[in-house]
């Protein structure tokens, strides 16, 4: 389990249901499919697509990626569109409601300061000027055709996620259907008309991704002028605020995502003799102790910049500085597998691979240190359909076992999306955040609250879990900068309390101690 005080504040928000169907996923995928894969798979000589060696070569981790992960790719796409079905009547009426406004109200309630919106114009001119950042600004730069296919969307699904989430609330808004859907549609469309090619593969999710954004702030929007009306607000001042809210975390967020890839990013040993690299990227990278630090322009030198001596040429070692030419492959050759590497400069063979930061699968790095990457299930679930439509390589066997999972869990009454994500999570992951949902089952008891009241958002609980995942997240930033400052072991104690630290149940201590007893003290304040 990840010693996580924000997976913590986020079980205990979402509730014991919703934190068991996760850590239930997780279950289902490391105590049933990746043994029930190892056990028939266990006297196979041969691979089995899309795996590369025999699975009784494999370990956990590898079923896990091979297999279980396209496995968890169908579950939740297949219960993403279950979702988005079973809103298609609110979806519906949502989208008359949302056509018959376009209009404005019009009459003495348009001048009531309480109905007082932005004047459609203002929101033309803002739809048209994001159109035009859209398509032709880098690096997102998607194009006219692709800024058009998301405006369409874009259309579709804000009318939908805004009525869903201001009638109803946000838990019943389907934005990961809809991003599913958006996705897969966009493909189908790439697919008939030839676009098949990489950057068709980064263009589809580009598209989904700017729905996907589109929808969550509609909701979140809608939800701010709820809360308004009730206090009284003036909706147009509101809508001023939230642009300007809504342009400011775009940039910071932006940045930080950014910041933290590159952090995380490292090096894995890799030699695919004779290979040929597709494209070579302009440019070189600088190397130095194990670490892309710096990237180097054509001509320019970066050697005795700090006067480190220069790797080895078996290898990087640490203290040592090296200079690479930087290369993609894009299709398998040879054994290659599709991604970024660092190729010698002079023979431009393939010296090692670029494993990123977020959604990187490679836990030990070139220098043979252990690497904590940032899991993103979402996005990777999302470049799997692409890449798997677009390429026609989808290993359609295991998308249907998790399509029919899906399925089998709604007929059974079981929701089938956390429990879809649970299986694709980490089983480290829902762990955490289950021990938040089963601290939140504790609190309820104790202060005589039912089942009615599960996942509540008001409470001194709620708000000090809230305070959890914002502390979590800075302080992941901040740790991840001392890391790229070169003085990570400042806050690294292992060396203090020796092999004390490798004790997991040391670690689970110091989580309930730390994390969960003043969790639990605070959820059960009486509030004044």
């Amino acid at each position: 389990m990840e010693v996580s005080p924000e997976l913590a504040g986020v079980g205990f928000i979402i509730g014991p249901k919703i934190a068991g169907y996760l850590f239930g996923g997780g279950l289902l995928s490391y105590f049933v499919l990746i043994p029930a894969i190892k056990l028939f798979g266990d006297g196979l000589t041969a691979p089995i697509f899309p795996g590369t060696v025999p699975i009784g070569e494999m370990g956990p981790a590898q079923i896990r990626g091979n297999y279980v992960f396209y496995i968890g790719a169908g579950a939740v796409t297949a219960a993403g569109l279950i979702s988005l079905a079973r809103s298609l009547p609110t979806i519906w009426s949502a989208l008359r409601a949302g056509f018959g406004d376009i209009g404005g109200a019009g009459g003495a309630a348009a001048t009531l300061r309480t109905a007082r919106d932005l004047p459609m114009r203002v929101v033309l001119v803002g739809v048209a000027a994001l159109v035009a950042v859209t398509a032709f600004v880098p690096p997102l730069g998607i194009g006219l055709v692709g800024a058009v296919l998301a405006l369409a969307f874009a259309f579709l699904f804000v009318t939908v996620s805004s009525r869903i989430t201001g009638q109803i609330g946000s838990s019943a808004n389907p934005i990961s259907g809809m991003t599913v859907a958006t996705v897969l549609l966009t493909a189908l469309i790439f697919l008939a008309v030839g676009w098949v090619g990489v950057e068709h593969r980064v263009l589809a999710l580009s598209i989904g991704g700017v729905v996907c954004i589109a929808a969550a702030v509609a909701g979140a929007t809608s939800q701010d002028l709820k809360t308004g009306y009730l206090v009284g607000a003036t909706p147009a001042r509101q809508q001023i605020g939230l642009i300007a809210g809504a342009t400011t975390s775009a940039i910071l967020i932006g940045f930080i995502i950014t910041f933290l890839n590159d952090a995380k990013t490292t090096l894995v040993a890799r030699d695919f003799p004779g290979t040929r690299v597709d494209v070579v990227e302009s440019g070189r990278v600088w190397v130095k102790d194990g670490r892309i630090v710096q990237r180097l322009a054509d001509g320019e030198m970066a050697a005795d910049l700090d006067g480190a001596p220069a790797c080895p040429a078996t290898g990087l070692a640490r203290g040592c500085s090296a200079v690479f030419a930087v290369g993609r492959l894009y299709e398998a050759r040879d054994g290659a597998t599709a991604g970024r590497y660092l190729l010698d400069p002079t023979t431009r063979t393939v010296r090692y691979a670029i494993d990123p930061g977020i959604g990187g699968r490679e836990p030990v790095d070139a220098l043979g240190a252990k690497v904590d990457k940032l899991d993103s299930p979402k996005s990777q679930i999302m470049a799997l359909v692409v890449d798997g439509i677009l390429t026609q390589k989808l290993p359609w066997g295991l998308i249907l076992i998790g399509v029919f999972l899906a399925i089998a869990m709604e007929i059974i009454g079981v929701a089938s999306l956390p429990v879809a994500v649970g299986v694709y999570l980490p089983i480290s992951t829902s762990a955490a955040m289950f021990a938040g949902g089963a601290l939140r089952w504790l609190v309820d008891r104790r202060m005589g609250r039912g089942a009615e009241d599960e996942g509540g958002d008001s409470g001194p609980g709620v708000l000090f879990s809230s305070g959890l995942i914002a502390g979590g997240a800075i302080t992941g930033i901040v740790l991840a900068a001392l890391t790229v400052l070169g003085v990570g072991s400042a806050y690294d104690l292992s060396h203090a309390v020796g092999a004390l630290g490798e004790a997991p149940l040391l670690a689970f201590g110091v989580f309930v101690l730390a994390v969960l007893v003043p969790l639990y003290r605070m959820g059960t304040k009486r509030e004044s």
